[in-house]
């Protein structure tokens, strides 16, 4: 029996008692979304509504939906929130990206080179004055779901250029629960486009005619599109029909029904065909052309049929068709041969001329027909021909107009959030000037941000842009001066931060059915979603006082100014200011507002003066700068001011000392004085003073803080004693038994003595010590009679800087100095020295750089002061031959003698430095320059030398290299550069017979020296036969593998 049946009878039975324990719900399917367990906000871009993208038609391979290369393009998105909560701070960011196969590639750029992207932070924040929106709230919508790109108020506008594109709309919502859906893509193409433009309009500029008379009409045709082009015999249909009793042109020629009218343009002969190759193929002909963006005009009328009393009648005009010249598609030719005249050839060619193609449509469609209309009986209209908004006002606190507008005429945002009117041009449009009406204009300014709208009516204007305007009627009075034909409405409105719908709407008032408005669609005008955005102002700190100048006492000024700006107010009339600095009064725990807090300009500089240690040290000085809708901006300053103290105390014993000290710290600086029972003789020739000599006093001094030379500004020490009872004649301070002259002056006047101590400029806090007043008459020490001379200074090879000199007059052991100054490019070294040297020496391995100078200047002194005559000398330090000579193209050969060589060779490269040549050699090459050998011939100036052929035996090779030396001795380093074999004499002397006692030879004939001494040991022989056999053994077991059991494997051995 095969043993697989068992073996799957025991498969089938585990698997059967797995399956019974199974829960077959855990099979079931649980559909989960990705955005299940997420909670938050979630900003999501569903579709970008403009620029849509384009696509193809599958049927006729038509691009729909494509751009017009040239005209502007808004971008328009559908955002909305999926999240389960508020959307609080949220911005967009729009990008233009060039389209590479379908998929998105780089950033595009506009003709300037700027990057095609756009990013408005603030469009959802809590910060109203500067966001149009505060939230989105879960399920909401961003601007009602059709929201325009915008940046600083202004929605933003992409001029593109032919080509594909990638345009990319994102979003960047804090807490953002799935960034996934936080952008969204449209691929669009944007092409070149050509446009015929056709215009009627009545001469009266009415938009409907009416009454008696004849009526005038023009039409214009132009062209536009994408890039230069010409229109060729554009042919338009116009039709004229309704109540009309004739219709003419302007030559009187009849117009009635239906007309193809040509002549547009300028008629002249043009060329009308090319060749692609052959230049002497070219066609002209006469045409009417209108060039690239020019127009043409034609005129006609119409008269009324007044024999009824009512009736309409229209003049209508539509495109036929133009002509187009250049190298199109259209233009191709297939011929055999070279060239078109030529018949008979074996091979086809493709020409693409140059021709006229005519077109029966353009690329826009909606410019390519016009038509106007016209009333027998009496046409009654009035309508609003402009509305726009001015800003810049100066108003009074109730918000009246006190000045004209200076950004008068605004139709797009942003717009300043301040008092501004809104300003509506109304006109009679009705057939008859001389039927007037009453009218008035209803304003309706919606905020939808908040939802509120509110509405006011207005006939007169009196504080808008241009002359003051008080209500007429519209119309024709006969002179009477009650009517105009045009009239003027606005209302004041406070525009807060927000965006904005704006419509003026202009009714008849008054009258009765017969003269009713007969045309609604020019009653109203409107601007859409125009944004009033608060700027932020801006700040700038600055104090007037040089850093460091600032010295706190009455004469410490700080003048602090803000330079601020508001682009909503220009001149800074609502800015307030709020300064925080030192000194701030605090009441009650309250600190209490600075003397310099106010509104307007004046307030922009505070004047403060740094009266105590309060404001010592860096204080931080602050102005907070706010509009009159609480945005802000604030800017601080660190400002240093030195602390400044007159720190006094005095003796028992009268002596007393006042320390004036201008100081960074904040904390109090005193000293303390007291006599002291010390008294001390010393030789003072360290000062410069000979002999011993006695204190008159000394006393203790201890300053509170010793402050190190940073933090020092300026001080000065006055002492003062009683002249009548001390005779002090210098000052010294003592620490730790460290004697110091002080720098003082010492004046008596009486017993009224005084001491004036100047610490200097960047020095420390005199510290804490004894102060030594020593008397007697003072004996100055002069100053050495001695000087050195001689001074040499030489440069020798490797470096090394040696001088040398000696001394004129007598120096005293001791008592006087050497002073050396050893100066190099980066700066000078001063030791002193005893006056027994008369040599120094600068190694060139330690001490010096090559090609430096170094400059020694000696001079004796002592404390007297040291003797004006100085040595000086220089030295420049030289390791190494300069320039980059070598020698090159070296050969050897021997001397006819035949007892030498001649080595010679070519001196290459910069051999300013080169004082001459040697020659080095050995009988062994080397690979690095660094084992030259070091036996060598000096070759001179010369460029060749003899070297003598070497003793030795046999036939052996010599190398041989030539190195520049300069005047130190400096010698450069080399690779062989020849080479050459010398055959010794074969002639060998036997050294034992020249030498029968050496140590080799002596062996030679004793009893170690015979036959057996140089047979093979027993032993060996066992060593020798167990290798053959172990060899033997190896050799069998390998030539044995490969056999029937390793499967008849070949072994490679």
């Amino acid at each position: 029996m095969s043993k697989l049946t068992p073996m799957i009878l025991a498969i089938i039975m585990l698997a059967s008692t797995s399956l019974v324990a199974l829960d077959w719900s855990e099979l079931e399917n649980n559909s989960m979304t990705e955005a299940d367990g997420r909670s938050g906000p979630d900003a999501k871009v569903t579709n970008i509504l403009s620029p849509r993208a384009t696509t193809t038609d599958s049927i006729t391979g038509e691009q729909l939906h494509t751009l017009k290369a040239g005209e502007d393009v808004h971008f328009e998105t559908y955002i909305e929130n999926v999240g389960d909560s508020a959307i609080t701070e949220m911005g967009v960011t729009v990008s233009v990206y060039l389209a590479q196969n379908g998929a998105r590639g780089d950033l595009a750029t506009d003709a300037a080179g700027n990057d095609l992207s756009w990013t408005n932070g603030d469009v959802v924040c809590d910060d109203s004055f500067v966001c149009p929106w505060s939230s989105i709230g879960a399920g909401g919508l961003l601007d009602y779901g059709k929201y325009t790109m915008s940046y600083q108020g202004s929605p933003v506008t992409w001029t593109p250029e032919t080509g594909d594109y990638v345009v990319v709309v994102e979003t960047s919502a804090v807490g953002d629960a799935d960034p996934g859906n936080d952008y969204s893509e449209n691929l669009v193409s944007v092409v070149d486009w050509t446009d015929i433009i056709v215009d009627l309009e009545w001469d009266s500029g009415k938009e409907v005619e009416g009454g008696a008379g004849d009526k005038p009409f023009t039409l214009t045709v132009a062209t536009d599109g994408s890039s230069a082009w010409s229109a060729r015999n554009v042919t338009l249909l116009l039709t004229v029909q309704g109540t009309l009793s004739e219709a003419t042109d302007n030559n009187g020629m009849d117009i009635m029904g239906t007309n193809q009218i040509t002549g547009f343009g300028v008629n002249g002969v043009t060329e009308v065909f090319r060749h692609q190759e052959d230049i002497d193929n070219v066609t002209n002909d006469s045409r009417y052309v209108i060039d690239f963006q020019n127009s043409s005009t034609w005129n006609g009328q119409v008269s009324p049929d007044m024999s009824g009393s009512s009736g309409d009648y229209s003049v209508e005009v539509s495109l036929v068709s133009y002509a187009l010249y250049g190298q199109l598609p259209d233009c191709t030719e297939t011929t055999t041969g070279n060239s078109s005249s030529q018949e008979g050839g074996e091979d086809e060619v493709t020409y693409v001329h140059y021709c006229e193609v005519t077109q029966y449509q353009d690329d826009d469609s909606a410019t390519s027909e016009d038509m106007i209309e016209g009333k027998v009986q009496t046409y009654h209209d009035i309508g609003v021909t402009s509305l726009v908004v001015n800003q810049g006002y100066t108003v009074d606190e109730n918000g009246a107009a006190t000045s004209p507008p200076s950004m008068p005429g605004m139709t797009t945002g942003p717009l300043n959030p301040a008092w501004s009117s809104v300003q509506a041009s109304v006109r009679h449009l009705g057939s008859d000037l001389f039927v007037t009406y009453d009218w008035t204009v209803t304003f309706e300014i919606e905020n939808t941000v908040t939802g509120i709208t509110e509405t006011q009516d207005a006939n007169n204007c009196t504080f808008g842009f241009g002359e003051v305007y008080e209500y007429k009627s519209l119309g024709d009075d006969m002179g009477m001066g009650g009517a105009f034909e045009m009239g003027e409405a606005c209302i004041m409105y406070e525009f807060t931060p927000g965006v904005y719908n704006i419509t003026a709407t202009v009714s008849m008032v008054g009258g009765d059915a017969s003269t009713a408005d007969m045309s609604a669609r020019n009653d109203d005008a409107s601007i859409y979603d125009i944004a009033a955005l608060n700027n932020r102002p801006s700040v700038s700190l600055s104090v007037e006082q040089d850093e460091g100048s600032i010295v706190i006492g009455p004469e410490g000024m700080i003048t602090l100014m803000a330079d601020a700006f508001d682009a909503d107010d220009d001149a800074g009339l609502s800015l307030s200011y709020v300064w925080t600095h030192p000194g701030m009064q605090e009441i009650n725990g309250t600190l209490q507002p600075s003397i310099c807090n106010g509104i307007g300009p004046e307030f922009s500089t505070c004047n403060l003066v740094a009266f105590d240690a309060e404001w010592a040290g860096v204080q931080t000085y602050n102005v907070r700068v706010a509009d009159a809708y609480g945005s802000y901006a604030q800017d601080f300053a660190n400002i240093f001011v030195w602390n400044k103290i007159v720190a006094t105390d005095s003796t028992a014993s009268g002596i007393g000392m006042e320390y004036d000290l201008t100081y960074d710290g904040f904390n109090d600086f005193t000293i303390s004085l007291e006599d002291s029972e010390a008294e001390y003789t010393k030789d003072l020739t360290f000062a410069g003073y000979s002999g011993e000599y006695t204190s008159v006093a000394v006393v203790d001094y201890v300053p509170s803080t010793t402050y190190m030379p940073e933090d020092v500004d300026s001080q000065t020490i006055t002492m003062t004693y009683d002249a009548s009872v001390l005779e002090p004649t210098s000052l010294f301070w003592i620490s730790n038994g460290n004697w110091a002259e002080l720098d003082a002056t010492i004046t008596a006047a009486g017993s009224a003595g005084t001491i004036d101590i100047d610490m200097g400029a960047g020095n420390q806090v005199l510290p804490q010590g004894e102060i030594v007043m020593m008397g007697g008459e003072l004996q100055i020490i002069e100053a050495p009679q001695a000087n050195p001379t001689g001074l040499s200074v030489v440069a020798t090879a490797g470096g090394q800087i040696t001088a040398t000199w000696s001394y004129s007059g007598t120096t005293v052991t001791g008592f006087d100095w050497l002073s050396m100054e050893i100066c190099d490019s980066e700066g000078c070294d001063t030791t002193q020295e005893n006056t027994t040297m008369v040599a120094h020496s600068m190694s060139g391995q330690t001490d010096t750089v090559h090609g430096e100078t170094y400059t020694y200047t000696l001079q004796v002194c002592n404390t007297g002061g040291c003797n004006p005559t100085i040595a000086t000398g220089s030295a420049t330090a030289d390791k190494s031959v300069d320039g980059d000579a070598s020698a090159t193209a070296m050969t050897v050969a021997n001397k006819d003698s035949g007892d030498a060589w001649t080595v010679s060779w070519t001196a290459d490269g910069d051999t300013s430095d080169v004082t001459g040549w040697k020659v080095c050699w050995t009988d062994y090459s080397w690979t690095t320059s660094g084992e030259m050998p070091t036996t060598c011939a000096d070759a001179g100036d010369s460029t060749s030398t003899d070297i003598n052929h070497p003793g030795g035996t046999g036939t052996k090779a010599y190398y041989f290299t030539a190195v520049p030396y300069d005047d130190k001795g400096n010698m450069d380093n080399a690779l062989p550069g020849t080479d050459t074999l010398l055959e010794h004499s074969t002639t060998v002397e036997d050294p034992c017979e020249t030498n029968p006692d050496s140590e080799e030879c002596a062996a030679i004939g004793d009893s170690g020296d015979s036959a057996e001494s140089g047979e093979v040991p027993t032993w060996t022989w066992g060593v020798i036969i167990g290798l053959v056999v172990v060899a033997f053994v190896v050799g069998a077991f390998i030539l044995s593998r490969g056999g029937d059991g390793d499967d008849g494997k070949d072994w490679d051995y």
